[in-house]
């Protein structure tokens, strides 16, 4: 192994442009890419295939959905009922006070139009905390250049800030932002995957599982669906499929509908340019509080 370069004067200059150079890069580049891959199994929609890619950066989040076999899919909408639904029993929430019943309702109106107002733009927050930490990455390298006593320390907690904003506090925010707490201006991923606009209130007898596991530089998460359609079941036996699973070979049977995704959550490609920085630190090594540079020793040689 080569030994270590001793400590030089320029060595602070190089480290403080490469620094600005791969802060600027990955600033510019895709943060996080979702790779969504549906297919219906069984069922009247089967075999559609769904694949979407999202990409988010600094300022927008890219949307692309592919359908693929849309055939099924289109009949499977036309045919059934999207008004379809489980009878829900809400007797238990009905009062015989009108005048209260009526001050719950304004509250509940009031409470949302609040609630509408106080919404957190999340992937505004997560892009927030991205830039701050790329600005604190590049200012903790400027620092190097002075004698301040933690200044490897400072150095050492700004990278780990930008990789902690990077891996969790901004794919945190993109997940917080689907769940319905994102700014109007922000997509959501959800609304364009086939199937998405169905309520889960028209299937029973439903079925779910998932697996997630970790890949480089993020995760996968494969999950499968299955239950009976009731919009796809005439009105007079829905109650019936509701409460007792149809017999295979039934007409309603056919109701029966199965749906496998594999989501693919990583960060950007050119994040990994990060990792080149511990690296520099290395081979271009920052003088110690104490340590004399090679000019001050040929001063006081002189």
């Amino acid at each position: 192994m080569l030994p270590r370069p001793r400590p030089h004067r320029a060595f602070g200059a190089i480290r403080l442009s490469l620094t600005a150079f791969i802060a600027v890069h990955v600033f510019i580049s895709a943060w996080l890419v979702v790779s969504i891959e549906g297919v219906y199994t069984e069922g009247k929609p089967a075999p559609t295939e769904a694949h979407s890619l999202v990409a988010i950066d600094k300022d927008r989040t890219m949307i692309d959905v592919e359908i693929k076999k849309a055939t099924s899919f289109f009949f499977y909408t036309l045919e059934r009922d999207g008004d379809a639904s489980v009878p829900v029993d809400t007797s238990s929430s009905q009062t015989n006070d009108t005048t209260s019943d009526q001050g719950n309702r304004s509250d509940k109106e009031a409470n949302t139009e609040q609630g509408n107002e106080g919404e957190e733009d999340w992937l505004g927050t997560g892009r927030q905390s991205i830039t701050t930490a790329l600005v604190v990455l590049v200012l903790s390298e400027l620092l190097m250049l002075s004698s301040f006593k933690w200044r490897h320390h400072v150095r050492t907690l700004a990278l780990l800030f930008v990789v902690l904003a990077f891996s969790v506090v901004f794919p945190a925010c993109y997940m917080l932002d689907l769940a319905g707490g994102g700014g109007a201006e922000e997509d959501n991923t959800a609304t364009n995957t086939p199937g998405a606009n169905i309520e889960t209130v028209s299937f029973v007898h439903t079925n779910t599982s998932s697996d997630l596991s970790l890949t480089w530089l993020g995760l996968q998460l494969e999950a499968d669906f299955s239950g009976y359609d009731l919009g796809l079941v005439e009105p007079e036996n829905r109650t019936n499929v509701a409460e007792h699973v149809p017999e295979e070979g039934s007409q309603d049977a056919s109701s029966f509908i199965a749906f496998e995704s594999t989501f693919d959550v990583q960060l950007g490609k050119n994040l990994d340019s990060l990792l080149v920085l511990p690296v520099m630190w290395y081979l271009l090594p920052a003088a110690g509080r104490s340590e004399p540079s090679k000019s001050s020793d040929r001063i006081e040689e002189e």
